[in-house]
């Protein structure tokens, strides 16, 4: 948690607001100032004092002065966030903080922390002639997140070892032999633990991750449009063609025909 006192504003280091438009990943350092990272778009994957954290729009994560930090996986183009530098402000002897902010949370109204996060970017980078505007500003946004967050427990990090098991699952996901047993067996954990702790994550079971990867996969190969079904249906770890096409049309809700007919006609007509 981050306490938040107000007896003076929070010293304002510097900020901006990140944008890729290719593959990217956190340098691996260590800073001594605190930094609030605001999602943006797509997913800024963090590592810090070795817990991991998967930051979306609409979410924040604090980085604390001396942890080390890097990105453990490249986030995707278009990934974009809010960042800013700052110090804890004088405090009286004995003060008690107002208030306190989650380390990690998903804000209930992102858009009013967007608008005071290009505030302070606006006030940092000169904006204001009154001295310490961005100070001000910061200490507003500060409020903002605590009000927003105040009975909030946040979000839990994700544990290292986690991490590791969806990325072997990724890789694993199209062969014909996946199962959650199998999955459970690689990690060195309970099948039925493992499936709780997944869903209580992520909010979904491990099988329908698996199921997910595999739908997206399909739809990629069928929008190439240089197999037949049956060949889709065996990347995929389907063998049986006709069991591939009940179960994308169950999940997708088109048959893999229709799918590839759409993709093709949506070709089509944007070119």
């Amino acid at each position: 948690m981050i306490p938040l006192y107000l007896n003076e504003p929070y010293r304002h280091h510097m900020g901006g607001q990140f944008l890729s438009d290719e593959t990217w990943s956190h340098m691996d350092r260590t800073i001594m100032d605190y930094e609030l990272i605001i999602g943006v778009s797509g997913v800024v994957f963090m590592e810090a004092d070795g817990r991991t954290y998967e930051v979306k729009a609409g979410e924040i994560l604090f980085l604390m002065p001396g942890e080390r930090h890097r990105g453990y996986r490249l986030s995707s183009p278009g990934v974009s966030f809010y960042w800013f530098h700052f110090y804890l402000p004088d405090r009286l002897p004995d003060e008690e903080p107002s208030s306190r902010i989650p380390r990690y949370a998903a804000c209930p109204n992102p858009s009013r922390v967007h608008i005071l996060a290009r505030q302070l970017l606006h006030a940092g980078n000169g904006g204001y002639r009154i001295s310490r505007a961005g100070d001000y500003f910061l200490t507003c946004l500060l409020i903002e997140l605590a009000e927003q967050l105040q009975d909030s427990g946040g979000l839990e990090a994700m544990d290292p070892q986690l991490s590791g098991l969806l990325a072997w699952t990724r890789m694993h996901a199209l062969d014909r032999d996946i199962t959650v047993e199998r999955i459970a067996a690689h990690a060195g954990y309970n099948k039925d633990y493992l499936s709780r702790m997944f869903k209580r994550r992520f909010g979904s079971g491990l099988l329908n991750y698996i199921h997910h990867l595999k739908l997206e996969a399909a739809k990629e190969i069928l929008a190439d449009g240089k197999l037949q079904v049956k060949e889709v249906a065996a990347r995929v770890g389907i063998e049986d063609d006709k069991q591939f096409a009940k179960w994308f049309k169950r999940l997708s809700g088109v048959t893999p025909t229709a799918y590839r007919q759409a993709f093709a006609q949506t070709r089509l007509n944007n070119s």
